[in-house]
């Protein structure tokens, strides 16, 4: 059996997780200061008490039944303190970092002595909230007020946030290059998902979620009073990802289920099981939507008193790495492995050592396919808060490098943990309950990284930030540009043939329209013709397209500066150069009443230039027209100057006059109606016509190398 795995895993995230790290103070209620009226208060004095009574519980499903209540009472009374502070501590444990900050801090400014604790809490809110400095002030406060020799393991925890915030702080000046999306509300809801596991066969992303279903319809009041787990799974078809939809019967049960790993195939399945520390299993598919009854599995891993939760597989299946709070570790839960052996079996687990596991809690491990990067969570090392992810690579000698923290972005103050990454090593999908985009609780991410290339010129400042969909060996994270401070447009599409809908392997230049310059050249994928591009806002760029054998297109588009993140679908088909093909030059310019050419048109104009060199032999026409604004034959001559400026523009770049026709056509071949702007503007175009192309059909036999008319 060959298995990828990748992980997931269980309630212990939540109840292990250093957001829980220490109690909240307990203030009692004072009926006679949260009294403002007679009118109301009988009905919000019974919500206020009934929150309070969840808040007490100090259980993560008990917070969310708490903030209910309590936000009752608070539009009774909004000026109650420790109303105020028992929601923003309950919006803390739910991990909703904009709220907890904005009652903490009110409850502060209501009654500074509201809770011994509230400096402590004033700091775990500017903690998740990346107000690094902030924090540190308010934990140092906090530990002068205290008896640090009877509170020691409390000193400790609170040095250990100061510590997290001071790598905040570092890992802030450097964000990661990282794009991040969250997969929509199909996937995610304000309950638990986490722990994705991609099949990339058909494209299904299965996942563990903690929202009420027909198989679990009431909380665990035993553990956390969250409700159990449950295995869903979504698929990605026509460009979006679907709804999600519960797994079959078989695999759900009344408790936790929450799947592992799945095979490359499909075709089996890993679970993990059960109500307390729970077990691994192992099932196979039977059919299309039917699978086995699973059975216990790798019986070394499995322990009756421990917690084993995410494991992964090397690619030949005879090494897995486990997360496990078993002694002998180095502190907390670490990662462990264990080797199949021929003869005996699975080999007794070692702990992978003190170079990856800290004395604080390890989660979410994942091995990638080739063995050679270790991917895992960690609230040790150099976290800024929670678990940070990380990276390690494997050394020649065997051993596993020093951890990188994969940086702030993917990164967050709270958690994020269970990564899974794709073969292309750059694309892939996490767990987190803090990123901004989140509908609540913990939520599955999509991410890619991203490699700017060097721009053309030395002295633009502006990246536009390439990702090739192809693979690739390895991350490369260089000095970053701060993505998430900035307003981001993705433009994506595909490049096929015209007529054919053939996919191109073609080359896309990205010009920035206010200086003139190309600031960024990508290749679409060879196989697929897609492509994506992410370019910062507030911008008026132009898009060039050029493929072997082909005309090339030419578009200019702004993106306003007031649009935050999203999504442009630009298809393109490009037309093969065959007698009668145009393109129009959408990126020429000429003075308003003028055939004087704009230093802007010359990077279109050089484009075409290089192509027209490569063929000797093409007769290209060079065709200028208008809109029907002014005389006919005013319009008639103002185009042919035009389109004569092209074209001794052409031949001063070296392209033979021979291969040149000018014509002018004035108004009468209007691709637009003339009676609006918009259409007038379409009309006053230049374009360029293939009359004669004596290599068309060697271009239309072999569109992946340019033609060598010399050797033909």
């Amino acid at each position: 059996m060959k298995q990828i795995s990748y992980f997931l895993i269980i309630i212990f995230l939540i109840l292990s997780s250093n957001i829980n790290g220490q109690k909240p103070y307990k203030p009692r209620l004072d009926r006679d200061v949260f009294k403002v009226t007679d009118a109301g208060f009988s009905q919000a004095w019974k919500e206020l008490r009934r929150g309070h009574c969840y808040f007490k519980q100090n259980k993560h499903g008990s917070y969310q039944l708490a903030v209910e209540h309590l936000l009752k009472a608070y539009k009774y009374n909004p000026d109650y303190a420790v109303l105020n502070y028992e929601l923003g501590v309950s919006y803390y444990f739910l991990y909703r970092k904009d709220s907890a900050l904005k009652f903490i801090e009110a409850a502060f400014n209501l009654d500074p002595n509201v809770t011994p604790d509230i400096h402590l809490w004033l700091g775990r809110v500017y903690h998740l909230n990346s107000r690094f400095e902030d924090a540190i002030d308010e934990f140092n406060l906090y530990k002068s007020l205290i008896d640090s020799a009877k509170n020691q393991k409390l000193i400790a925890q609170v040095n250990h946030y100061i510590e997290q915030c001071k790598n905040g702080i570092e890992l802030k000046k450097k964000p990661a290059y990282v794009i991040i999306g969250n997969m929509g509300k199909g996937i995610n809801t304000p309950y638990d998902e986490y722990a994705p596991v991609f099949a990339p066969y058909d494209s299904i992303v299965y996942f563990t979620s903690r929202r009420p279903s027909k198989f679990n319809k009431h909380r665990n009041r035993y553990v956390n009073n969250d409700y159990y787990e449950d295995i869903y799974y979504t698929s990605y078809k026509l460009g979006k990802w679907h709804p999600a939809a519960l797994f079959v019967k078989r695999i759900n049960t009344w408790g936790n289920d929450a799947i592992i790993a799945i095979d490359p195939h499909g075709n089996q399945m890993i679970i993990r099981r059960g109500t307390g520390k729970g077990t691994f299993y192992i099932t196979s598919r039977k059919d299309i939507d039917r699978w086995k009854r699973p059975r216990e599995v790798i019986h070394k891993i499995n322990r009756k008193y421990n917690f084993e939760s995410t494991l992964t597989f090397s690619h030949d299946s005879n090494y897995v790495y486990f997360v496990s709070d078993r002694p002998g570790g180095k502190g907390g839960k670490d990662i462990w492995y264990t080797r199949r052996d021929p003869i005996l079996g699975w080999t007794r687990p070692k702990n992978l050592g003190d170079v990856i596991n800290t004395p604080y809690d390890e989660e979410g491990v994942f091995l990638t396919q080739n063995d050679s990067v270790l991917y895992f969570s960690s609230k040790g090392h150099n976290s800024m808060g929670g678990y940070d992810i990380f990276r390690s690579y494997r050394l020649p000698d065997g051993r596993w490098s020093k951890p990188e923290n994969l940086g702030y972005g993917i990164n967050t103050p709270g958690d994020d943990v269970f990564i899974f990454v794709n073969k292309d090593g750059r694309t892939g999908y996490f767990t987190s309950n803090t990123q901004d985009s989140s509908y609540g609780g913990y939520d599955i991410f999509e991410f890619f990284f991203y490699t700017p290339k060097p721009l053309l010129t030395e002295d633009s400042k502006d990246q536009l930030i390439a990702f090739l969909a192809r693979p690739v060996n390895e991350i490369t994270l260089e000095p970053p540009v701060p993505i998430k401070m900035m307003r981001l447009t993705v433009v994506k599409g595909v490049v096929t043939e015209y007529g054919t809908n053939k996919p191109l392997d073609a080359t896309i230049e990205i010009v920035d329209n206010s200086t003139q310059k190309v600031i960024q050249k990508i290749k679409t994928n060879a196989t697929t013709g897609e492509y994506m591009v992410m370019l910062p806002s507030g911008k008026d760029y132009g898009m060039s397209v050029n493929a072997p054998g082909h005309m090339f297109y030419s578009e200019n588009f702004n993106i306003p500066a007031t649009q935050g993140y999203q999504e442009i679908v630009k298809n393109v088909q490009l037309m093969p150069m065959d007698p009668g093909s145009k393109v129009v030059l959408r990126n020429v310019f000429f003075d308003f009443n003028s055939a004087t050419l704009k230093p802007e048109s010359y990077p279109e104009l050089n484009r075409l230039a290089k192509i027209l060199k490569q063929y000797p032999g093409i007769v290209v026409e060079i065709s200028g027209h208008t809109d029907n604004i002014g005389s006919f034959q005013y319009n008639m001559k103002l185009s042919k100057r035009r389109a004569e400026a092209v074209v001794q523009y052409l031949i001063a770049q070296g392209v033979p006059p021979e291969s040149l026709v000018a014509k002018g056509y004035g108004p009468t071949k209007p691709i637009a109606p003339n009676t609006t702007e918009e259409g007038r503007a379409l009309n006053r175009r230049v374009e360029a016509k293939v009359l004669k192309n004596p290599y068309a059909v060697k271009m239309r036999q072999d569109t992946t190398q340019t033609p060598n008319p010399t050797n033909k």
